[in-house]
Order: structure tokens, then C-alpha cells, then sequence
């Protein structure tokens, strides 16, 4: 056995002395820079382009194989202009040729490219100055590289690196379909100690420019590769980039991103993405992200956290001033949330967003087509972020309504469900408590159904949108109940106009293709009811003497002390509204001097009203007591209600109630008549039968 392990060693010797020997005279006898007009003849024939080797080529072969390439380039394609499609300064690759041979182990010491220059074009039809490459070979065997592949199966190569380096690399990037020019500058990258399954660190860096932007970027990282699991690994990624330029938001600035790891393995379809920060503007995000099913039916999970920031900063970058009624309102937004994605669903989950003293809970996203969601905010208080109230407010421009178009096609396409709620919210002067918003909506058939707890009462109802053709039917059903209306008119329509508990019930509907024919079309039916009240402002008991001591000729009575009010057990109506106009024939108030019975009509669109109803006096206390009232106790008085519901004016009709006295008069002076003339008709036949 020794005998013969000596034999076999003096043969693998001999045969290395002689491949060595062999290798040494290539060397020695054989040199590239002849074979340039080959070279250069086979890469036309290949890529229709003509290469031009300015440098020397360099081979050697013992003890390392080295390739050396200096300055090249290859042409570019007919009607791109003189520059080269690509130049270089020169190339070159270092491996150790024996561990190849004997070991199947690729061995680099150094692969390395210095000063490539890559121009890329694209012209006025569209067409690209690489599209042509390879079209001189297109008769290529596809067959032939199935038997390469073939070929590489039969054993296993390992490959170790010592040095991958990108010098001074360039793209140039010309369209003359948009006009855009962009250039890749000053493109480095260096790898170190590569190899299969082990750990290596990586460096990059270049500057991009445009026509408005400017940007330099310096990475590294450390990586790992493993072609055997197809799993691939990068780790403590560093990223910084500088921009400038009219396209970089706030004109200059500086991005940092960076994260622990980042791991895929193609094999089993999965994604981890763990630590990442990205820092820009002033403003910090952190998240996660993992992800499986890659090539088949994707899913994704994972975190992000935008940490707390000022807003304002932000908008100054960007010199955006935004007015609010509060000048304190946007300084603070932060936001978290989980993402899941699947092919059924693309939701943020347990959400967070802050916006000054406000937070946002709950869950928004896609399930299938429809839109789902369920969202709470503690508290918000959304009158803070209008503009600034105007010194002199502008009048609205007729028909300005008509120009606010009801967005159709969104309803039609609208497929969502969810809820909305709000603890305690402030809207357009309205303070509402434990708001709830229903949402359901599929095929342009939209439901709302809000509720609230409003000013010591209750708000509820549903608001309906069925959308036709070229507009929507709008069907409203609301009712107030138990409402302190004082608070209510003051805080919404800045009023002190009546006090008391309302209750309120509306049933109409409308159909428009705008605002301003929604409002004009509006049928249906009201009803409401204020009781234990008073109306202020106006002091319709005063106002009826004053009339009366104007009509008696009298002298007028000198007003009360204090704000003129009148003050009401209840007042309610019922009735129909057509066509923005409300009319009801069951008006009803009860006041301590009077009760009224009444009808008339109001229009919406502009409040005015004009109302007939009849006063009848009381025998109460304050009309017995009033020298110029007394004596119409238990009389009924027509009057007469116009103008417009903030400022009414109340007229009585005493010259009718004196008619109605004169007609009661002279009927009963008729009557009297009509009785003695039957009694002396009856005197008449009785005396004449008596004969």
C-alpha cells in the first residue's frame, strides 16, 4: 500500500510539474495584444458594435491567473451621437488557477473595474440606444446554454473573495420623449473577503443629480450569501444621504436610514426586516416587517412607530403657512400602527395617531373590496383647526350652492363598512358627547346612522344616499329629544333667541345632482316641540299693550326693566315640508297671558315666515291685573307673525277684533229684531183664529 501511494504521488506530482511547466510557457510564447482584431471582430459580430481596445490586454497565468483590460470602448448605436455606449479604464481579475483546477474552488484575490462611463439614451420615438445589443447573434443556440447549465451540475463550486471593487464608476441617462437628463457620478463599491456562508463587510457610495435634485449616498453594511439555501443576509446597515435641489423637500437636507437585519430565503419564500429607523426632516420612524409566501401568494406583517413631532418645523422647511382659529393647534403628530397584508386583506391594525391633545385608536383597511374600519378619538375639538374667523365676514355668492357638485361616481363606487366614534367632539360650534358614526355602503346605496349625546339630550337618526343616474336621492330621518336649546342656538347659530327643551323629529327627502337643488327639493315631514322656555329678545305681552294703548289712543306703557323676553309653557308644530317650505296648520303655544292656535308657512332657505294665528287671553293673574288688558280676558285676538325667525315681528289685529264685537252686535241685535217680529206675527194668527 505504501509502495502504491508513493506511485500515485510521484504521477499527481509529475502532473502538476507538467501543467505548471505548460502554463509557464503560454506565458512566456503567448501574448493577448495580438489577438485584438480578433477580439474586437467577435464582439461586433455579437453586439453590432465596434469595440476598441486603446490598452493593453494582460494575461498571465502562473502561479495566479491574472486578466488585465485597459482603456476600451464600445460603440454606441447609430443616431445617439459620437460618445461611446460604454468606456472603461481598464479592468482586471485575479484567481488562483490550481484551487480551480484541482479543488473546483474559485479563489479571487482581486476583481476590479476602474472609470466605467455607461450612456443611455432613449429617443424622440421611444427607441433605446441598448435595444439593439445582441441582435447580430440572436441565431444563438438556446440549446446550447441548457447544456452549460447542464454542465456546471456535474460538481460543486466554491468561491472565496478577496476584494470586489468599483472605482469611479458613471451612467449617463438622456430621454428625449420627456426632456429628462440624469446622471449616476463617483460610483464605488467595495466588498471584502466574500465568500459562501460567511460574513462580509460592504461599501457604497455615489451622487445622483437631476435637473432639481442633487443627492450624495454612502452605505455600508455587513452581508452574508448562501447560494446552497439561496438565502441572503444583510446586517447593521448604515445609510446617509445628502440632498439638495428644488426636488428635495425643504430645498436641502440629510436622510439617515438604517436597520439590524435584513434576511430573505428565496428557497422558502420568506422576508425579515427587523430595526429599521429612518430619520429625515426631523421626524424618526421605526419598524419591523416580515413577510412569506413571496412568489406565491404574498403576506406581510410588521410595525411602525412615527415618534412625536412638530409639524410646524416641517411646514417652514417648505415655506407652507397654514392659519388656524387656534394658533396653538398643530404642534404635535405622532402615529404607530400593525400592518397585515394578504390576498384578502390590507389592514393597519392597532393604530395610534396623535395629533396635538387628540388620539386616534382602532383599525383601517381593505377587506377584499370593501372598506373597513373602527376608529375612536378620545376627544376633538375640530372648530381649532379652521382658518381664523374674518373681521367682516364675506357674503355668500348666489348660487354658489349649485356649484357644489355631489360626488357621484365616488358613491357609486364606494364599498365600506365601519364605525366611527368619538368621545367628546366640537364641529362647526356644536359640542357633541359619545358620537357614533355607522357607515355602509355598496353599490351607491350609502347609509349613515349618527348618534350623540347633545347639550343635556340625545341625537340620533339615519342619513340615506341612493344614487341614480345623474343625481342622488337623499332621504333624512333625525330626532332631537331633550335638548337644552338655549346652548344650542348660542353655540351654533351665536344666538340667544329661546330657552327651553327641544325635541325634534324630521322624515324628508330630496334628489338633486348639487347641493343648492338637494336644499331646494326638500319634502317630508316636521315636527317639534319646545316647552318651559322663554322667546328672547322679544316681549310680545308689551307688545300687545303697547298696540292696544295705540289703538285705544291712549298713552304707551313704559317697558320693563331688564331684556325684553317672553317667556312660554311650550310651543310645538307639525307639518309638511315641500320644496324647502314648511307648512303647518297645527301651530300651538301656551303662554301665561295667552294660548295660540295658528298656521301659516316658513322657508327654510331663508328663514322667513309668515304665520296667522289667533291669541286667546287668559284670565290670568298678569292680564287681570293690566289696566288696558284686563277687559280682554277670555277674548280671542287674530295676529299676525312675519319677518324672519331671528328677527319676527308680531303685529295684533285689534281693528279685526273689534269687527268681530260689531258683528256680534248687530247679530245680536238682528236676532232681537227677529224675535219680536215673531212674536208679534205669532200675536197676530193667535188673535186671528181667536175670532
Amino acid at each position: 500500500m505504501a509502495k502504491l501511494l508513493k506511485v500515485l504521488g510521484i504521477v499527481v506530482g509529475a502532473f502538476v510539474g507538467l501543467l505548471v511547466i505548460a502554463l509557464v510557457g503560454v506565458a512566456l510564447l503567448f501574448d493577448p495584444n495580438d489577438y485584438k482584431p480578433e477580439i474586437s471582430a467577435a464582439v461586433e459580430d455579437a453586439t453590432g458594435r465596434t469595440l476598441t481596445l486603446e490598452g493593453d490586454l494582460e494575461l498571465n497565468v502562473f502561479p495566479r491567473l491574472r486578466i488585465a483590460l485597459g482603456e476600451a470602448e464600445l460603440s454606441n448605436a447609430a443616431g445617439f451621437g459620437d460618445a461611446p455606449f460604454v468606456s472603461i479604464q481598464g479592468a482586471r481579475l485575479q484567481v488562483g488557477l490550481l484551487p480551480l483546477i484541482l479543488l473546483q474552488s474559485l479563489e479571487i484575490d482581486e476583481a476590479r473595474l476602474d472609470g466605467l462611463t455607461l450612456n443611455l439614451a432613449r429617443n424622440a420615438q421611444g427607441q433605446g440606444n441598448w435595444e439593439d445589443m445582441g441582435q447580430a447573434a440572436a441565431a444563438g443556440d438556446e440549446d446550447e446554454l441548457i447544456d452549460d447549465d447542464e454542465a456546471v451540475e456535474g460538481g460543486q463550486l466554491t468561491v472565496a473573495v478577496q476584494a470586489i471593487v468599483v472605482d469611479d464608476a458613471q451612467v449617463n441617462w438622456t430621454d428625449a420623449t420627456t426632456g429628462e437628463t440624469w446622471q449616476l457620478s463617483e460610483f464605488n463599491l467595495e466588498l471584502e473577503d466574500f465568500g459562501v456562508g460567511v460574513v462580509f463587510p460592504m461599501q457604497t457610495s455615489f451622487a445622483l443629480s437631476g435637473e432639481e435634485i442633487a443627492i450624495n449616498l454612502a452605505a455600508e453594511m455587513q452581508a452574508t450569501v448562501d447560494l446552497d439555501d439561496n438565502s441572503y443576509l444583510l446586517q447593521d446597515l448604515i445609510v446617509d444621504i445628502d440632498g439638495s435641489g428644488a426636488a428635495w423637500p425643504g430645498g436641502e437636507g440629510a436622510l439617515a436610514l438604517q436597520f439590524d437585519a435584513l434576511e430573505a430565503d428565496l428557497d422558502a419564500e420568506t422576508v425579515e426586516l427587523s430595526g429599521l429607523v429612518l430619520e429625515f426632516l426631523d421626524v424618526v420612524v421605526r419598524g419591523n416587517l416580515s413577510g412569506a409566501q413571496l412568489f406565491s401568494n404574498l403576506s406581510l406583517s410588521g410595525g411602525v412607530e412615527i415618534e412625536d413631532f412638530d409639524p410646524q418645523d416641517i411646514m417652514d422647511l417648505f415655506d407652507v403657512e397654514i392659519e388656524t382659529a387656534d394658533p396653538d393647534a398643530l404642534e404635535r403628530v405622532g402615529a404607530s400602527a400593525q400592518l397585515a397584508y394578504d390576498s384578502d386583506r390590507m389592514m393597519l391594525e392597532q393604530m395610534s395617531l396623535r395629533l396635538d391633545d387628540s388620539t386616534l385608536t382602532g383599525s383601517l383597511g381593505m377587506q377584499g373590496e370593501t372598506l373597513s374600519f373602527d376608529l375612536a378619538i378620545d376627544e376633538f375639538n375640530a372648530d381649532r383647526y379652521l382658518p381664523p374667523a374674518e373681521d367682516e365676514p364675506q357674503a355668500e355668492e348666489e348660487g354658489s350652492l349649485d356649484e357644489v357638485d355631489l360626488p357621484l361616481e365616488f358613491l357609486r363606487g364606494l364599498d365600506a363598512d365601519g364605525r366611527f366614534a368619538i368621545g367628546a367632539l366640537q364641529f362647526d360650534g356644536l359640542s357633541f358627547s359619545n358620537f357614533s358614526l355607522g357607515v355602509s355602503a355598496d353599490g351607491g346605496r350609502v347609509r349613515l346612522t349618527p348618534s350623540a349625546g347633545l347639550y343635556g339630550g340625545t341625537y340620533a337618526g339615519t342619513i340615506g344616499i341612493d344614487v341614480q343616474d345623474t343625481s342622488a336621492l337623499l332621504t333624512l330621518n333625525q330626532q332631537l329629544a331633550g335638548v337644552d336649546v338655549a346652548v344650542l342656538m348660542r353655540d351654533y347659530l351665536e344666538l340667544d333667541m329661546f330657552t327651553g327643551t327641544l325635541s325634534l323629529d324630521t322624515d324628508v327627502s330630496a334628489s338633486g345632482a348639487n347641493v343648492g337643488e338637494v336644499i331646494r327639493q326638500l319634502d317630508g315631514d316636521v315636527s317639534f316641540a319646545l316647552i318651559d322656555g322663554s322667546w328672547e329678545g322679544v316681549d310680545v305681552w308689551q307688545q300687545m299693550r303697547r298696540a292696544r294703548a295705540t289703538f285705544e289712543r291712549d298713552e304707551a306703557p313704559a317697558a320693563p326693566e331688564g331684556e325684553p323676553r317672553t317667556p312660554f309653557s311650550s310651543i310645538s308644530a307639525s307639518g309638511i315640508l315641500e320644496d324647502a317650505v314648511l307648512t303647518t296648520d297645527d301651530l300651538t303655544a301656551s303662554f301665561e297671558f295667552m294660548t295660540i292656535a295658528g298656521a301659516g308657512t316658513v322657508e327654510l332657505l331663508n328663514d322667513a315666515m309668515d304665520l296667522a294665528v289667533t291669541a286667546s287671553f287668559t284670565d290670568s293673574d298678569l292680564v287681570l291685573s293690566d289696566p288696558l288688558m284686563a277687559d280682554l280676558a277670555g277674548d280671542s285676538l287674530p295676529l299676525t307673525a312675519t319677518g324672519s325667525i331671528a328677527a319676527p315681528t308680531v303685529r295684533p289685529d285689534f281693528s279685526a277684533m273689534v269687527r268681530a264685537e260689531v258683528r256680534e252686535a248687530v247679530d245680536e241685535r238682528v236676532e232681537e229684531e227677529r224675535q219680536e217680529l215673531e212674536d208679534r206675527l205669532q200675536d197676530r194668527l193667535r188673535g186671528l183664529f181667536d175670532r
